[in-house]
């Protein structure tokens, strides 16, 4: 996935269980975190973007939407760590880890 700094980002996300067939999200939660690529620690308080989302775009076919804001990508550039966390009602399952690239921007100006 690649980000441009300092800009704003939504992707919507669709998520399944083992068999292919789509993760009901009602009544769950979705964590995303991005992390430094050296970063090993157990919990997410050294990630430089977290997020919680708990309203989704259509929840019985596991569908949702991953939003960050200017704020959240105004991170240095470089490639970083990202998995996301489905949990809630008997479930606690992490997708599969992937890269994040954070890309400098040509154009900076504002005025």
């Amino acid at each position: 996935m690649k980000l441009k700094r300092g800009n704003p980002y939504s992707k919507s996300i669709s998520f399944a269980d083992e068999n292919g067939n789509a993760l009901d999200l009602t009544g769950r939660t979705i964590f995303c975190s991005i992390k430094s690529i050296d970063d090993n620690a157990d919990t997410d308080e050294g990630a430089l973007i977290t997020k919680s989302i708990i309203n989704h775009t259509s929840p019985a076919t596991g569908v949702s939407v991953l939003t960050l804001s200017e704020t959240d990508t105004d991170i240095n550039p470089g490639i970083y760590k990202c998995d996301m966390k489905v949990y809630g009602d008997g479930i606690n399952a992490n997708t599969d880890s992937f890269y994040v690239e954070i890309e400098r921007p040509v154009t900076e100006r504002i005025i």
